[in-house]
């Protein structure tokens, strides 16, 4: 079967290379965003400034999607996530994103990940 968002598999290189407003361009401008246990919040403006935080309390990012599966409008990507502290330790967890898609674009974004160890 052919799938239909393709797009959105670059969207972890994206998030890996820290820059905010490459990520937003995945997104449309009222997406609803929830990362974790962090409350959701809605809108790019938002949105930027959770990941302008967070990207600045990570040394690196490095996303590994082993599974994506589509249905109707919404994509669910499955992997792990290693992270580099400010100290150079690493660790790596696993995380499912589900993506909510709307006109080509991520109208909601949910991040499934334990944080609990990072920082």
């Amino acid at each position: 079967m052919e799938r239909k968002y393709k797009n959105f598999d670059n969207l972890s290189k994206a998030l890996d290379s820290k820059n905010t407003e490459v990520v937003l361009e995945y997104l449309t401008d009222n997406c609803i965003f929830q990362a974790g246990n962090i409350p959701a919040v809605q809108g790019k403006e938002a949105i930027k400034n959770i990941f302008d935080q967070f990207y600045l309390a990570v040394k690196s990012i490095t996303h590994e999607i082993t599974d994506i599966f589509e249905s109707g409008d919404s994509v669910v990507q499955r992997g792990t996530v290693t992270y580099t502290r400010l100290d150079g330790s690493t660790l790596k967890v696993p995380v499912c994103d589900v993506l909510k898609i709307s006109d080509n674009k991520i109208a909601e974004y949910y991040i499934y990940i334990d944080w609990s160890e990072l920082f």
